[in-house]
Parts: C-alpha cells; structure tokens; sequence
C-alpha cells in the first residue's frame, strides 16, 4: 500500500498493482483532488479511502416526525466486567426517524475521561491509548450521564453487550433504557459483509477514523449507520431498528445429558453455568421449531425461561 497526503488533509490508501507505485512527480500539482481521486479510480485497480470529517447533519429536515438516539461507547480498564472498570464515556445524540431510519441533525456530544480504582491493564493501553496519567483526577458526574440521556428513545452501541453491562454495572438508570446493537441488530452476514469489525464495515464504505477513542468510534458508527446496506438496499439503522423491535425468548434445555453438549454448542446454545443449563435466545416465531428440535432430536423437553424485547436486550440482568 501506498499513503498519498492530499492538500485538504484527506488521507488516500492507495492498493497498488503489478506495474508498481505511482510516480508522484508526474502529477500536475494543480490538478483537483476529485480529479485525481476520479483518475486512480477509473480502470478499478485503485481504491480511495476518505477519513472522516465531523458531521453535523445527515439529511435536511423533511418536516417527518423525528426521536432522539444516542450511540455510545466506553473504554474500559481491561475485558473482565467482574473487577475492570470504565476509563472514559463517549455519547453522540442525533435526530432520526423511527419508521424510515433516515439520520437527520447531529445534536450533542459527551465525552469524559474517569480514574478508575485499579491500574489500567497493558493491553486496553495499547488498545484505546488511554494511561494512568491522562485519567488521573477525572470523575464522570452521574447526574450530567442521566441528563444526557433522558430525551433518547434507544440507546445503541456497536456490540451493544459489552457497553450495556459495563454502563449498567457503573450507572443503575441505563436499566430502563432500550438498546439497539449496530454488530447484532444489523444484517451485515446477510449482505455479504462477514466481518463486523467497525474499522473493517467503514473500509467496506470507504472511510476511516482514528479508531478507539469513546467519542470518535461513536461518530464513525452513526456514520456507518446513515449507509445503505450492499444488496437488501435499506438503510443500516433502518435495519437496526426492525430488528431491535423484534421479540424473542430464551429456551432452557433444561436436563438435557452431557452426551449433547457439543450438539448443543454448535447450534448456538451457552451454557448458564450458575443455573446449571444450556440455553438460546430465539425468535417468537422460530420458538416452536426450535423446541421442536430439541424434543425430537434430543429427547429434551424446552422451557422458555423468559422473553426478551430492547430493554432486557445485551443487559447484565440477562
């Protein structure tokens, strides 16, 4: 790969082919940036990839009626919910319409550091670069997360699972909250994206973002969700919030003989290891089929243990 640095601070990635690197010499230095961006990319063996500016709006005020979401992401100290801890809170509030998922104005922005009361472990350092003395005498104030919150009609994160549990464990009112996930409740397998990578799913849509910081993963994830996907043509928070609405229902199999374990594992089934059961959470409608299954192939008979909408969605309470 070649790095091109053009005259607007837009960095190009540049995939070069057998002939070898572009000669920057022979460039007219008075040639405009779309030009050449046009050029490279006619005969298809380049590929230019934009870094992301901030965005203030996505689409003009078309008098529809509009909620407020926030997309959110935290660092955190290390992986381990039982003892790490959040390091810095980032949110973007914006204006979106439920029924369309078009994203319209680009209203707040939150973004505070906090000391956490152990070390910061070496790998979420080299991760989010964030150290000890950076955070050192920063406190996120309850009450300004709570204010920030209380307008949104969702909350959305991109492995919404992570961030939930996390948040909840650090501020108890994210309880009654419902979330949407931009990795789970999105169709990206189905549209011929296999990794969900948020870094990976911008390159795939031609941008690129200093990656791991609370604040700007949030604004390249409300940009990721303005696109539309690949082949189902719909836009990705559309697609979120369809799928975000959807119910479903956890089933226990409950007794269910060692013999299965691996059975159980490859369909999808956890193991709940203080409870002592494998379960999965399914659709209302793939309910039946699924207890089906396990009766017929397994002998075993399925409970549903509970029913799960956007509110108990990614929760540490489920």
């Amino acid at each position: 790969r070649t790095y091109l640095k053009m005259s607007w601070l837009i960095s190009i990635v540049v995939v070069v082919n057998q002939v070898g690197v572009i000669n920057m010499k022979n460039i007219d230095p008075q040639i405009k940036d779309q030009d050449l961006i046009d050029h490279l990319e006619s005969n298809g063996d380049y590929r230019i990839i934009k870094k992301l500016k901030d965005q203030t709006h996505y689409n003009d005020d078309d008098g529809s009626d509009k909620k407020i979401a926030i997309f959110l992401d935290t660092e955190t100290t290390g992986t381990d919910l039982a003892k790490d801890e959040i390091i810095e809170l980032g949110m973007v509030a914006f204006e979106f319409n439920s029924e369309t998922g078009k994203i319209f104005k680009i209203l707040e922005t939150f973004n505070e550091l906090e000391e956490p009361t152990i070390e910061i472990s070496k790998e979420a350092s080299e991760v989010n670069g964030i150290t000890m003395e950076m955070v050192k005498g920063h406190k996120i104030k309850d009450n300004e997360v709570k204010d920030f919150i209380s307008s949104a009609a969702i909350i959305l994160a991109h492995n919404a699972k992570f961030d939930r549990h996390f948040v909840e464990k650090r501020f108890s009112f994210f309880e009654n909250t419902s979330w949407g996930c931009s990795i789970k409740d999105v169709s990206w397998h189905e549209n011929g994206l296999k990794s969900r990578s948020l870094e990976f799913l911008a390159y795939k849509y031609g941008y690129f973002f200093e990656a791991h910081r609370a604040d700007k993963d949030c604004m390249a994830s409300i940009h990721l969700l303005s696109k539309m996907l690949l082949e189902t043509k719909c836009l990705a928070l559309k697609d979120l919030l369809i799928n975000a609405r959807k119910k479903s229902n956890r089933i226990a199999a409950k007794g269910a003989p060692f013999a299965i374990k691996d059975n159980l594992r490859d369909r999808g089934y956890k193991w709940n290891a203080e409870a002592k059961y494998w379960f999965i959470d399914v659709s209302e409608e793939d309910t039946l089929s699924e207890k089906n299954w396990l009766s017929s192939e397994h002998e075993v008979e399925g409970d549903i243990i509970c029913s799960i909408d956007a509110k108990s969605r990614y929760s540490k309470r489920g």
